[in-house]
């Protein structure tokens, strides 16, 4: 896979699980609360990744 569009999958991935995670949360149940946790827990880690992928294109 072309690491140029691995960086937006990331990106989009990241953004997908933010906005999961965070409406799972509001919903305020204990088990909406887990797993809105869980998924934006999951949203940090592609976030890390997808910054580590841009860092290393070195096309700045």
């Amino acid at each position: 896979m072309n690491i140029l569009l691995l960086a937006p999958l990331l990106v989009v991935v990241f953004l997908g699980l933010l906005l999961a995670g965070r409406a799972q949360v509001a919903k305020g149940t204990n088990t909406a609360t887990a797993n809105g946790a869980t998924l934006l827990t999951l949203a940090v880690v592609a976030g890390v990744l997808g910054l580590a992928v841009v860092v290393s294109l070195d096309v700045w």
